[in-house]
């Protein structure tokens, strides 16, 4: 276990006992995802710097992880953090491939994007692109000019003075941008179940642009995402298609077991939406099936890596490793699952909710994948995101991290 975090000139003589011949990685923040990341590259020998504000991320710990170092809190801190990676950047053998772990960090490398290319390579496209998928306006307005399916969307500020007659309740209040949304209210969206209880929601948000939109389905089984790398010509070199069967917190959470599934049809409109906008990298491109006229829904696209990609590397399609490979110059073959089935939890939010929504919780382990979770040892058809036999020091931070109040994993 690492009990410290190399800091200041350590960090520097230790970026010195990097492989000169290879091109390092730079994985931040260092939580599940990040562990994830760490994990698929350090497999295949790649050297991997994993940053983190927080001392306890569990991706710190990693066997993977060449260099484990705090740095400034980017929210915070913005300026100082830029400078460690341009400092760092200066410091290493080859330039560094950047692998930011959840939007916010997307976000500041890309504002500094033309002057971090000077020592990284960047395995995603230039922000413009990447906003035009993360804004919701313009996501839902190129999909509808491409006849790709979406759920009946309205935007307020379009209303003239009156509530469209065919706005359905309950309904959804969405926001255009996540970021600012999810700091000031604390949730990803609102459901309005009254025209009244609309016009108190569109209120309460005035500050924040949304849209609203039809509810397709509340059973998670409807929801699909096409996880996949596109290489800078727009093509999909990557392929994978999961479903989550549970989802912490309840309402509007993040997937806590998912599992491998069909689902061919949107694949053309996933792929489509990507190459509109100019996008290439790493993409989780989420649908919604409407059993009343038989489509499935564009509904969001997340540009970056999430929570549960560990997902699809375990099935044989490593996007961090296809994505780290075109940046550094190497064309590879497309690559899909090798496995017919397979499943990915993250145990500890998996019993909250079997203790929230007892007896009512959808999905679930058998005994002999309960087993193998708690094991930590491969199994042929499930993994775990963080227990591993053959790399247990991230469990063991993450039982620590129970006793330490205060500690988020934001993945």
């Amino acid at each position: 276990m690492r009990d410290f975090f190399i800091q200041g000139q350590e960090l520097w003589n230790h970026l010195k006992t990097l492989p000169q011949d290879q091109h390092p990685t730079v994985v931040f923040n260092a939580h599940i995802t990040g562990l994830a990341i760490s994990r698929a590259l350090g497999k295949e020998d790649i050297p991997v710097i994993a940053l983190d504000r927080d001392g306890r991320a569990v991706g710190l710990q990693s066997k993977y992880v060449h260099t484990a170092a705090l740095c400034p809190n980017p929210f915070t801190e913005e300026a100082a953090f830029i400078e460690l990676l341009m400092e760092m950047g200066r410091r290493l053998p080859k330039k560094g491939v950047l692998f930011p772990c959840n939007d916010e960090w997307v976000l500041l490398v890309s504002k500094y994007r033309s002057t971090l290319e000077d020592y990284y390579l960047f395995p995603f496209a230039e922000w413009d692109n990447v906003e035009s998928l993360l804004n919701k306006r313009k996501l839902y307005k190129k999909a509808a000019s491409l006849n790709i399916p979406i759920p009946a969307t309205w935007y307020p500020e379009e209303f003239e003075g009156n509530y469209p007659e065919d706005l359905p309740f309950p309904c959804i209040v969405k926001p255009v941008e996540q970021r600012s949304f999810y700091e000031a209210f604390q949730t990803k969206a609102f459901v309005a179940d009254s025209e009244d209880e609309l016009k108190r929601i569109l209120h309460s948000v005035t500050e924040h642009e949304v849209v609203i939109q039809d509810i397709i389905s509340n059973s998670l089984s409807d929801f699909y995402s096409l996880c996949t790398y596109t290489d800078i010509h727009g093509e999909i070199k990557g392929q994978f298609i999961g479903r989550k069967l549970e989802q912490y917190p309840l309402n509007f959470g993040t997937g806590c077991l998912v599992e491998s599934a069909e689902g061919d049809r949107f694949v053309p409109h996933g792929a489509e939406i990507l190459k509109a906008q100019g996008y290439y990298g790493i993409a989780e491109t989420e649908f919604v099936y409407d059993k009343r006229d038989d489509t499935y829904k564009l509904l969001d696209v997340n540009t970056r890596v999430w929570k549960w990609i560990g997902l699809p590397i375990f099935s044989g399609v490593n996007l961090p490793l296809l994505a780290y490979k075109e940046a550094i110059g190497f064309k590879e073959e497309p690559q899909y699952p090798a496995l017919s089935y397979s499943k990915w939890v993250y145990f500890d939010d998996y019993l909250k909710v079997k203790q929230e929504r007892p007896g009512t919780y959808h999905g679930h382990l058998s005994d002999e994948e309960l087993a193998a979770v708690l094991s930590g040892e491969t199994s042929p058809q499930i993994i775990e995101a963080v227990n591993s036999s053959e790399d247990p020091a991230p469990s063991v931070q993450q039982v620590k991290n129970k006793f330490n109040q205060g500690y988020v994993c934001p993945c």
